[in-house]
């Protein structure tokens, strides 16, 4: 028999059965409830006539039948479309602390009921993948997605991103409902598809954020299985993902915090070691995250320096595929930017402050690119290498003395460094796409015209080849550099671009997130 039509909004949020009555849900109005009311629907039909997206396919919105029922066959259920209130919770659950959205979240069924069966969200999950819009944004993942998110084996078979998060999200439907939402996200800004990244895409997200905020809560009490432990980490991963593709900003910061719960519960639990691979890689990639959001402020600094030595020691060959920075640098800057976030808290004088950078200065110094073992096998990793060095280095300087002229030596030396290194991967190479944060530092401190506007250029390389667009690179830059050009013939003082990362009136900065 064919079913009587998707469940009201309120029974599908609260994962259980709906008798889908009309114009109001029974089961709703018995337990004195507000009924949601019921989704609209979706058709399926071709977007694209010519080009690389001839014959791809995505969902749009029709209050008739769906495509299927048009040729006889059972309409699969549709997607909801949010609604202002939905709209309103999505902003307000991304702007609240991990604890806090877990605090407004509803209890799951497990925990309501010990005993009970995990048999609606099975439903769930099972209804989900059954639907032709999931097929499609999970393909659109698969073939698009996935292949720029790590170098070299980006088309491989054994691409993690395939390997690892495809798998679970069948298993973990609030995975699911992220990698839908940045695939509805990132597939409808490359057609045009408004719906599709708007309405879609929000609603899969806050779906996510629920879920995630459940899971979070839910650690906090009883010892998640691997597969939830793994499912939070990427969770995390894809929903900073969807930040990076939509503005570049990760709001409140919330997601890297958020994981943390977790991650301590795994390292009391069991350690880390290499027959966690998954969760070993998730780590790894969040660990990165963590310090590329501590450049623009080293309070926000999250993973401590144990973690990051641990990551460091068992992960594989993926770290530095997928984040391009050499596990020696990661933990020089890493520890670095601890200790700058000590200075800040108080818990380290100036003089113990300053002795600490310039050690790391000379660490970074005397670190040679050829002594890089981690990465693939393209010889030129050790320009990514060596890119990634003088960065670091540039960073500890602009630590050193925020204000010293952009015009000194020592700091256009940097630059020099970075940019000579960046022009030894061409347009063709898939390690290009590893390259933004230096970049963009050797970008923050170039003087001369044809030095920025090659910067802004191998942005625009890098945006051709990945499809992703992080617009928070450029926009700070063009910042720094209008604000430079209304100083002063007489006033050489530098004009940080981590100023435009700041704002006064909040107490939990926002997470900027170039890369």
């Amino acid at each position: 028999m064919p079913r009587a039509g998707p469940a009201c909004l309120t029974c599908r949020e609260k994962c259980r059965k709906c008798d889908r009555g009309r114009p109001k849900c029974n089961r709703c109005v018995t337990k004195g409830l507000e009924c949601g009311g019921y989704p609209e629907q979706f058709r399926f039909c071709g977007i694209a006539s010519r080009g690389r997206w001839k014959g791809a396919r995505a969902p749009v919105h029709d209050r008739g039948l769906s495509a299927n029922s048009s040729r006889g066959q059972t309409p699969k259920e549709p997607m909801n479309i949010p609604t202002p209130e939905t709209d309103k919770e999505e902003a307000e659950a991304t702007h609240q602390t991990s604890a806090s959205i877990s605090q407004k979240g509803h209890t799951p069924r497990h925990l309501e009921h010990p005993n009970a069966p995990p048999d609606e969200t099975s439903d769930e999950l099972a209804g989900v993948l059954h639907l032709a819009e999931t097929e499609t944004l999970l393909t659109h993942y698969d073939t698009i997605i996935c292949p720029h998110q790590i170098s070299e084996v980006g088309n491989d078979s054994q691409n993690p991103y395939r390997l690892y998060i495809l798998p679970l999200a069948k298993k973990q439907i609030g995975l699911l409902y992220a990698i839908l939402g940045l695939s509805a996200s990132h597939l409808g800004q490359l057609v045009g598809n408004k719906r599709l990244h708007e309405a879609t895409a929000v609603e899969y997200r806050m779906k996510a954020i629920r879920a995630l905020s459940e899971e979070i809560r839910r650690s906090q009490n009883t010892t998640l299985l691997e597969d939830e432990q793994d499912a939070v980490l990427a969770i995390i991963q894809i929903l900073l993902l969807h930040d990076i593709s939509e503005s570049g900003v990760s709001t409140h910061g919330i997601h890297i915090t958020g994981a943390m719960s977790v991650c301590k519960q795994l390292l009391i639990a069991e350690g880390l070691s290499r027959h966690r691979r998954r969760a070993v890689f998730f780590l790894g990639n969040l660990a990165w995250l963590d310090i590329i959001r501590a450049f623009a402020g080293p309070e926000r600094l999250c993973f401590s320096q144990d973690i990051r030595e641990m990551v460091a020691c068992v992960s594989d060959q993926s770290f530095e595929l997928v984040n391009g920075c050499p596990r020696e640098v990661f933990l020089i800057i890493g520890n670095v930017l601890e200790k700058a976030k000590e200075h800040t808290l108080g818990w380290l004088t100036w003089d113990q402050y300053q002795i600490s950078l310039l050690l790391a200065k000379r660490k970074l110094y005397s670190w040679s690119p050829k002594d890089i073992t981690n990465a693939g096998s393209d010889p030129r990793w050790e320009s990514v290498a060596e890119a990634f060095q003088f960065a670091c280095i540039l960073h500890i300087l602009r630590l050193l003395d925020p204000l010293r002229p952009s015009e000194s030596h020592e700091i256009q030396d940097c630059v020099a460094r970075i940019l000579d290194a960046t022009a030894e991967i061409s347009s063709d190479c898939s390690l290009l796409e590893l390259l933004i944060l230096p970049l963009f530092l050797a970008g923050a401190d170039s003087l001369s015209s044809h030095s920025r506007y090659y910067v802004l250029a191998r942005f625009m390389e890098i945006e051709r080849r990945s499809e992703f667009r992080n617009p928070v690179p450029r926009d700070l830059l063009k910042k720094v550099w209008s604000a430079r050009a209304e100083q002063a013939p007489d006033d050489d003082k530098n004009i940080s671009w981590m100023k435009f990362t700041h704002c006064p009136g909040l107490t939990r900065q926002h997470d900027y997130l170039i890369i």
